[in-house]
């Protein structure tokens, strides 16, 4: 398996997540430059933390500037992966590759604090390998983390299997008080009806020590990284 880590200006979690990668999974990890035009030779593309165009420009005119993001509809229809945290989560959102869609922290401010999730289901590369009840300690770091999305795509999403994570409280009790961002369901991370596209507000790449529970992301990662699918051309 090779892996690619997005690498566009205004980002700024690509090295952590190519160090994660090479030195903790001892994967084959490239830089995919945001001007790239095609990157077929990987089987995973990871998009990180930051502002893709510095958040200065819409969606739209983000993937035009962008070859590598253009290129992002053949990859994803030949059945690769792409996996985006944070605001590699946003962007994938806003671009329509993820149902949903995100808007300010309820409470208006920027948050930075361990939070605890819990797997919402075990149908999908990055659940397959957590036990369904375990919870999760993993960090977010975000002004935008309040995932909102309608009625109706929430009980498609339901019955999909496309909820990965909801934010719980250290006994695996899902509740208001622990739903710091104010996201709908309490909902951490989605997928899309493939399975094939991830996104996650909590960033388990920051969560990859080997003393206690700071090893919270490794597992989350190792799943993803173990049931994956590879497709050959």
């Amino acid at each position: 398996m090779k892996l690619g880590v997005l690498k566009y200006p205004g980002g700024h979690g690509e090295a952590e997540l190519m160090q994660v990668l090479q030195n903790h999974f001892r994967k084959e990890v490239r830089e995919v430059w945001y001007k790239e035009p095609a990157y077929p030779d990987i089987d995973a593309l990871f998009i990180g933390g930051g502002f893709p165009c510095f958040m200065s420009k819409s969606v739209q005119q983000c993937l035009e500037s962008s070859p590598a993001l253009q290129y992002l509809e053949a990859f994803i229809s030949a059945g690769r992966n792409v996996i985006g945290f944070v605001n590699g989560f946003r962007f994938l959102c806003e671009a329509g590759y993820l149902p949903g869609a995100f808007r300010k922290n309820e409470n208006g401010r920027y948050i930075c604090k361990q939070v605890f999730i819990k797997p919402e289901n075990n149908s999908t590369a990055m659940t397959r390998g957590l036990i369904g009840d375990e919870v999760f300690r993993t960090p977010i770091a975000t002004a935008f983390g309040n995932y909102v999305v309608d009625e109706s795509t929430l009980a498609q999403m339901r019955l999909e299997g496309q909820i990965l994570f909801r934010y719980c409280d250290y006994e695996g009790r899902i509740t208001e008080s622990v739903n710091y961002t104010g996201s709908k369901d309490n909902i951490a991370g989605v997928c899309n009806l493939e399975k094939n596209i991830f996104g996650m507000i909590p960033q388990p790449e920051r969560a990859i020590s080997e003393l206690g529970v700071e090893a919270d992301g490794r597992m989350i990662l190792e799943s993803l990284l173990e049931h994956m699918l590879v497709r050959s051309d």
